[in-house]
């Protein structure tokens, strides 16, 4: 029994000394880990960052000045305390080039800059410099163009009209590549034929005489457009032809009751060489007057028209025999 109190004994010295251990250990780190940060806390560090993609800016310029090659975006490096590091966000960063005078015109190396940071912070800019092309700036204002070469259309139909939002663009860029447009507008196209109205948004090209994009801005880049495809088609009138008739007996004379002109649809060159559509009246069982239903004769390469018949008055009068 002895034994056992005295092990038992032995074993809570152990953990005692053990636990004194760990406690000793935990609140000397948590020590150390204060004292490290009291110690940032009490002092001021040197650091560096780099941004990259920051946004490239004009500088002060004329109105009537025109940049073009200029770099979209370019690379930041800030260096100074972090303290007033942590501080500048990305928004603060506004790089743009050295001020552009008339005295620029030209191809021209310009130098880039940040205005507005603090102090303490010095920074570069990759690249230091950028080459561009400094134009006389010129504005107008055309209408959207439309291009159907590239829509292919199912046999007999056509494109009646094309609607479009906005009609006209504000077109800015030098004046060298604002006189060289010959196309300000939008290409209808599809990969196989069709023969149904239908709309879509388009990208607005600006082209010259050879078809090569021009370097000019446009107010408006996407172009919404309705294009309107209907059968071909083309009134015509109609010409009675009567069959059946008995000259020997009878006079006849016909008029139309309704409608006496009709549409046809189809090729149109069929419709071009069309210059009235025969109604064919037949008289034959015909023995006093009335009203018949004549029929329309199409002619070949015709596919439909508004009516296939009509209805018409046949006046018979006797032929009066010579006394």
């Amino acid at each position: 029994m002895n034994k056992l109190f005295e092990k038992n004994w032995a074993v809570g010295i152990i953990s005692l000394v053990f636990a004194l251990f760990i406690y000793t250990f935990v609140t000397n780190e948590n020590n150390a880990r204060n004292a490290a940060i009291n110690s940032q806390l009490a002092s001021s560090f040197n650091t560096s960052e780099t941004l990259y993609n920051v946004p490239l800016y004009l500088g002060d310029r004329p109105d009537d000045i025109y940049v073009s090659d200029l770099k979209e975006n370019v690379t930041v490096r800030l260096d100074g305390p972090k303290n007033i590091l942590n501080q500048v966000t990305r928004e603060n960063i506004i790089v743009q080039t050295e001020k552009i005078t008339k005295g620029h015109i030209g191809n021209q190396e310009l130098e880039l800059l940040i205005d507005g940071l603090p102090d303490e912070i010095t920074y570069t800019i990759s690249p230091a410099k950028v080459k561009v092309e400094v134009q006389q700036r010129k504005v107008v204002t055309a209408p959207v163009e439309v291009s159907l070469e590239a829509l292919q259309l199912e046999a007999d139909y056509k494109v009646e009209s094309v609607d479009i939002d906005p009609k006209e663009v504000k077109l800015v860029g030098s004046q060298k590549a604002i006189d060289a447009i010959d196309f300000a507008g939008i290409s209808i196209r599809s990969n196989q034929p069709v023969a149904e109205s239908f709309a879509g948004n388009y990208r607005l090209q600006i082209l010259d005489k050879d078809g090569k994009l021009l370097d000019v801005n446009s107010e408006t880049m996407d172009i919404k457009a309705q294009i309107n495809i209907v059968q071909n088609s083309k009134e015509f009138p109609l010409k009675i032809t009567a069959i059946g008739e008995d000259n020997t007996k009878n006079n006849y004379h016909y008029a139309i009751t309704g409608q006496d002109k009709v549409t046809l649809f189809g090729s149109q060159k069929v419709l071009n060489q069309i210059k009235e559509v025969e109604l064919v009246v037949d008289v034959s069982n015909q023995k006093k007057s009335g009203q018949v239903v004549g029929l329309l004769n199409l002619p070949s390469g015709i596919s439909s028209a508004s009516f296939n018949d009509a209805k018409v008055e046949v006046t018979i009068e006797p032929v009066k025999l010579k006394p």
